[in-house]
């Protein structure tokens, strides 16, 4: 399978599961502009979750990126997702952030965190510009700002497996394959840890 198609897959699967539907990025879409004029406290307020985790100062610094120019794109990643039309094209340019991500070794832990602080600012907003049926645009922006970390984690996935083969020759398959064993062995060490505690 082609990674076009691969990400294509992954949107729609995606998009199945969360159950976006045309109607949802339609509403999204018409409450954009009101939303975008609060876009400056937006970014701001998911900007300074970002600047609270060392973890990310490190990452920022690492990618040579400063607090102007991380604020820059974060207020374009927010026209895209309020904007976007959730097509193959779309799923195409998150799915290369989640790359980007994935070059400069950020986190997933981290992407999730900034997805949080994301819908926590973008939920404020809202509340601020009063729109009608509130709860179910709440939804909306929900649905689609997990599409986008979704398609980012799978971008990060890629990057990691493709990686891992060319650096040792191991096919997908394989390495899914000792993923799971290698995690089902952590799983039994952590769990007969756990039992080992609670009977102390």
């Amino acid at each position: 399978m082609s990674l076009e198609k691969d990400i294509e897959r992954i949107s729609e699967e995606a998009k199945r599961y969360l159950e976006i539907g045309e109607e949802d990025i339609i509403r999204v879409h018409e409450i954009s502009n009101k939303l975008l004029k609060h876009s400056e406290k937006i970014v701001s307020g998911a900007l300074k979750s970002l600047l609270s985790s060392d973890l990310a100062i490190k990452f920022l610094k690492e990618a040579g990126l400063t607090k102007e120019r991380a604020a820059e794109l974060y207020s374009r990643w927010l026209g895209q997702v309020l904007k976007g039309d959730y097509g193959l094209e779309h799923a195409k340019n998150v799915f290369t952030i989640g790359l980007a991500h994935a070059r400069y070794g950020v986190h997933r832990r981290l992407m999730c965190l900034c997805i949080g602080a994301w819908l926590r600012e973008l939920l404020r907003a809202l509340k601020e510009v009063g729109a009608e049926d509130s709860i179910e645009t709440a939804i909306s922006i929900s649905k689609l700002l997990i599409w986008n970390l979704v398609i980012m984690l799978q971008g990060y996935y890629i990057a990691r497996v493709e990686s891992l083969k060319r650096a040792s020759g191991i096919s997908p398959t394989l390495f899914e394959r000792l993923f799971k064993l290698k995690a089902d062995e952590v799983y039994r060490s952590i769990m007969a840890d756990m039992k080992m505690a609670s009977r102390k």
